[in-house]
C-alpha cells in the first residue's frame, strides 16, 4: 500500500496498488495527482526537437518591415535588445526571461532529469533538478512572446508591408515542441522502477 497527499487539498490517500499506467485523482478536491507520462525516450526526442527548432528561430529573422523602398529584419534577440533600447527594460526581461530563458531552462532540466536515470543514477542525483522544474515550471509562458509579434505584426501590417520569415515559423515550432515535452514529460515517473 502506498500513500500520498494532496498537493490541493492536502488529504493522505492510500493507494492500495499502484498502477504507473492509470490517473489517480483526489478523493475529496478531485483534482489529478497522478498522471502516466510519456515514455522518456519519446520525452527527449520532444526536447531535442525543441532545442534544434530554438536554433534557426534565434539567428534567423522573424520578420522583415518594407518602409519606403528600406527594408529591415528582426531576430527574437534584436527584437528584446529594441525593447531595452527604447527605455522598456523591463518588459524586455520579461519577454525574454518568459519567452527564451525560462523555457530553454526547463527543457535542459527535462534532459538533466532524464538522462542520470537513463544511465542508472539514483534518484537523490535528480531531486535539485526536480525541485527547480517544480518552481520554474509556472513561469512558462513562451506563448506570450509568439502572441506579442502576433500584436507587433498587426500593429504594423497597416503602416508598411511586413513579410514573416522562417525565424517566426521556427519559433513557432519550437514552442510546440516545447508544450508537447512539458505536456508528455511527468517528473513523478523518475521515481517509479521500470
Amino acid at each position: 500500500m502506498k500513500q500520498t497527499a494532496c498537493k490541493d487539498c492536502g488529504v493522505i490517500i492510500d493507494i492500495k496498488s499502484f498502477d504507473n499506467s492509470k490517473e489517480y485523482a483526489c478523493p475529496r478536491c478531485h483534482s489529478v495527482f497522478y498522471r502516466a507520462g510519456e515514455s522518456f525516450d519519446l520525452v527527449l526526442v520532444m526536447v531535442i526537437t525543441a532545442f534544434l527548432f530554438f536554433i534557426p528561430a534565434t539567428f534567423l529573422p522573424i520578420m522583415t518591415l518594407n518602409i519606403m523602398d528600406q527594408s529591415h529584419s528582426v531576430t527574437l534577440f534584436e527584437a528584446v535588445w529594441f525593447f531595452a533600447n527604447d527605455g522598456y527594460l523591463i518588459i524586455a526581461l520579461i519577454a525574454a526571461g518568459s519567452g527564451v530563458v525560462i523555457p530553454l531552462t526547463l527543457l535542459a532540466l527535462i534532459m538533466m532529469m532524464i538522462l542520470p536515470k537513463k544511465m542508472g543514477y539514483d534518484s537523490s542525483y535528480i531531486k535539485k533538478f526536480y525541485r527547480m522544474y517544480e518552481h520554474l515550471s509556472t513561469w512558462a509562458m513562451a506563448e506570450v512572446y509568439l502572441i506579442s509579434i502576433f500584436v507587433a505584426i498587426i500593429k504594423l501590417g497597416g503602416m508598411a508591408e511586413l513579410n514573416l520569415d522562417f525565424g517566426l515559423v521556427s519559433f513557432a515550432f519550437f514552442i510546440l515542441a516545447f508544450y508537447i515535452s512539458l505536456i508528455w514529460f511527468n517528473p513523478n515517473d523518475l521515481w517509479i522502477e521500470n
